[in-house]
């Protein structure tokens, strides 16, 4: 035997033990770092046991959350939250190998939007929260591994966080939210609540409160470890390639485009109006009804107590035979201070009309006119007015689309005319079949507009039929939900 087969003989029977010896020892466990987990309190280790029964206190304590913009759903680009999740806690979990047990998640929205809407908002942004987690985890959960809380309009939640704060106002409020979520009355809270001082807490609510409840809410359960054993084996496929079975059955939005009114509801910007009265007008002297077809618009700014509008009415009738004209073009500017404020911060889209109640006016018009009620009663001439008037909306809809007003208006009012006849004055044996100047002197002294007419009283009262016809533009005039991850 030469030395070159004894080297090779020993080296392989070296190697060889060396194997045996290896595969005889246990394998090395590394373990966890536990100070890990306990820096993020929204990941909750048990032995095998949970609860998601808790209580407000206990829920802020342990979850984490991810604020989102008004009236959206989708997930914010940069949040802290996701950030960390994604890049520091998910991948630790798929390395650790842990059983998550359980996702808790609570979904939310602020009071003030209009309910049905609010409970789309919460719904929505619990399951995009849920989406992101468990589209990133090695190991996916199923339906029966995750519960969500939708608190429609949190106002639990608001309470905790005004304690927790050692807010004045608590007590009013949480009495307001104990006696009406007894029994379900959310319509009646939010009421109650924007008339406490005025309406000045519910807009301090507004901007130091109602930001943190616009969010979705989470806690995370986890065993300590995971029995691979449990989960099912590989299925094949018709090609012989091995894939992994459905675990779960993900939730998923992304092959949807909501349509326009899941952005928010809209605010109204102007209105269109008839006065119904002079719609069913009956002219003294004329002997006969006698429409008086006329039109109006409103516009509501976002902020403040005070309405723009103007109006136009144009009743433009005639009977030659008769010797009856009614025939007037009336320019209407005018100002509204509502008693009740249309600030967007107090009436937000989709809870009604914003600019409702009680109201005072001011307004100047100018118009023309031509009336005649028989072959001797006719005047033309021209005017112009000024004057104060008062009134209240009612809106007739629960969106406010629709409103009916009862308004009166008083003035002064002056103008400047000549009265006509049929036939010539002058000459009443020349029948020419047209209409002339009531004027007997020497043509060459007449001049137009030689009579004027003061008037200090009443000048409009009205039944006003109203409805908005257009609509402040949403920021987004459609929402996509686009699925992240692999």
């Amino acid at each position: 035997m030469s030395i070159r087969t004894i080297i090779v003989v020993v080296s392989t029977w070296i190697m060889t033990m060396l194997a045996i010896t290896t595969s005889a020892q246990p394998a090395k466990v590394v373990g966890r770092d536990m100070a890990f987990y306990a820096r993020y309190p929204y990941l909750q280790l048990s032995d095998g046991s949970i609860r998601t029964e808790l209580t407000d206190d206990e829920f802020l304590d342990q979850c984490a959350k991810v604020i989102f913009p008004v009236n959206i759903f989708e997930l914010p680009k940069h949040d802290d939250l996701l950030k960390e999740l994604e890049e520091v806690v998910i991948p630790r979990l798929n390395a650790d190998s842990l059983t998550l047990q359980h996702i808790l998640i609570r979904g939310a929205a602020s009071p003030e939007g209009p309910f049905v809407f609010n409970k789309m908002l919460g719904e929505n942004r619990g399951k995009a929260l849920f989406n992101f987690i468990n589209s990133r985890l090695a190991f996916p959960v199923d339906d029966s591994h995750f519960s969500m809380q939708v608190e429609v309009e949190d106002y639990r939640l608001l309470c905790a966080l005004m304690r927790r704060a050692g807010d004045s106002d608590y007590p009013v409020v949480k009495e307001i939210c104990d006696y009406y979520l007894s029994y379900g009355n959310y319509a009646d809270l939010k009421q109650q609540l924007k008339k406490v001082q005025g309406g000045r807490l519910w807009q301090r609510l507004l901007k130091e409160y109602y930001p943190n409840l616009r969010a979705a809410r989470v806690i995370i359960y986890l065993q300590d470890a995971r029995n691979l054993q449990d989960l099912p084996e590989p299925v094949s496929v018709a090609d012989g390639n091995p894939v992994a079975p459905e675990l779960h059955t993900v939730i998923d939005l992304s092959n949807y485009i909501f349509p326009l009114q899941l952005a928010g509801p809209r605010r109204e910007l102007l209105a269109v109006k008839s006065n119904l009265l002079l719609d069913v007008a009956y002219m003294p002297g004329y002997d006969r009804w006698c429409p008086i077809p006329n039109v109006a618009v409103e516009y509501y700014p976002k902020h403040g107590h005070f309405t723009f509008g103007a109006s136009f009415d144009f009743p433009w009738w005639r009977d030659y035979w008769g010797h009856k004209y009614f025939q007037v073009r009336n320019y209407q500017l005018e100002t509204r201070y509502y008693f009740r404020s249309g600030d967007i911060a107090l009436n937000p889209p989709g809870q009604g009309a914003a600019f409702r109640d009680f109201y005072l006016q001011g307004y100047v018009h100018a118009g023309l006119f031509g009336i005649c009620f028989d072959a001797d009663r006719g005047w033309v001439g021209e005017g112009m007015g000024a004057g104060i008037g008062a009134g209240y909306v009612m809106p007739l809809t629960q969106d406010g689309h629709w409103r009916l007003e009862f308004s009166a208006q008083l003035g002064y009012f002056v103008c400047k005319y000549d009265p006509y006849q049929f036939e010539n004055p002058v000459d009443p044996n020349y029948r020419d079949h047209l209409y002339y100047y009531k004027w007997s002197l020497d043509p060459s002294l007449f001049k137009k507009r030689q009579y004027r007419f003061n008037w200090l009283g009443p000048t409009r009262i009205g039944v006003t039929l109203s409805y908005d016809l257009l609509y402040r533009r949403n920021q987004k005039k459609g929402i996509s939900f686009n699925k992240t991850g692999p």
